[in-house]
């Protein structure tokens, strides 16, 4: 592929459009178009298959998609019923949008890496043109934001712009942070990353401190300490964070009651939840839900 990344001068937020989410009872082949403004899709439930400049992607559940502005795209084959995934209109300026090849990317990576408080290089957001970010919940939380603030109207209207922006600055960041060289690291930064990613694959179980150090060979009182130094925070808050985080993307984007939702990641004591979640986030499961309520479904026969 000769542009793998969108990079945006990004002084000004983009010009958010319109925002939604497919969700397909039958088998659904996205249709061939060329559009004036560009699109990203975060995959939720089952693949959709789309090709884009001769290259074929598969956009299953936690990948991302840029369709680019006025490139032609094409649904390849169906998908099978249950699809799900959501997608972002948004509009850039021309002179604001540059198209960059891998080599150029990292090109990008070893000037943040020269000059990590550069002001200039601040200003820039990338977006792959396929990926899966490590923490696609973020991605979803931001969303279910976006969609719940457009459906608003009027100066919610501007409120959107911002929040896709944050939203493409998260997915930017994600990427910058998948470039770190495990080469770089100590033996013990490369356990701690593998531990992070460990905790955020297991959410959905019950995870203690000593859970967690013994399935790494490590002292629970060293473990909490280096996640302190090095992480900023212990090992039980950051299982805390990684579960709180699952829980408040599944009450955005689902039904599911605050019991089940305990469940899903891993706590069986519904009150205990309740009250963990009003801890971490300074109010209920329930309050919390009810921000999301507002989310457009994509009519497909349009």
């Amino acid at each position: 592929m000769e542009s793998d990344y969108l990079m945006i001068h990004a002084l000004e937020p983009v010009r958010y459009a319109s925002a939604g989410r497919v969700e397909t009872m039958k088998p659904f082949c996205h249709p061939t178009r060329t559009l004036d403004s560009y699109v990203l899709l975060i995959g939720i439930r089952g693949s959709l298959f789309i090709e884009q400049e001769g290259q074929l992607y598969e956009v299953g559940p936690g990948h991302t998609l840029l369709l680019k502005k006025g490139i032609k795209h094409r649904g390849i084959k169906p998908s099978k019923p249950g699809l799900s995934y959501y997608w972002f209109h948004f509009n850039l300026d021309n002179h604001r949008a540059t198209y960059l090849d891998k080599k150029q990317m990292d090109e990008q990576i070893m000037r943040f890496r020269q000059e990590p408080y550069s002001h200039i290089l601040a200003s820039f957001i990338f977006i792959p043109t396929f990926f899966k970010p490590p923490e696609i919940e973020r991605l979803n939380i931001l969303f279910n934001q976006l969609t719940d603030l457009a459906q608003g109207g009027g100066r919610t209207h501007l409120g959107a712009s911002y929040i896709m922006t944050s939203l493409l600055i998260e997915l930017s960041e994600q990427l910058i942070a998948s470039y770190a060289s495990p080469l770089a690291k100590t033996s013990l930064q490369r356990d701690l990353s593998h531990i992070m990613e460990w905790i955020r694959v297991y959410a959905n179980q019950p995870l203690t401190v000593k859970r967690v150090s013994d399935q790494f060979n490590y002292n629970p009182d060293y473990l909490t300490r280096q996640f302190k130094q090095h992480i900023g925070l212990s090992l039980q808050k950051y299982i805390t964070l990684v579960k709180m985080t699952k829980a408040k993307d599944i009450l955005s984007r689902t039904r599911r009651t605050i019991k089940e939702v305990a469940a899903d990641v891993g706590i069986q004591d519904e009150k205990y939840f309740m009250r963990l979640f009003k801890k971490t986030e300074g109010m209920t499961p329930t309050a919390f839900r009810k921000a999301f309520y507002r989310i457009h479904l994509t009519n497909l026969k349009e």
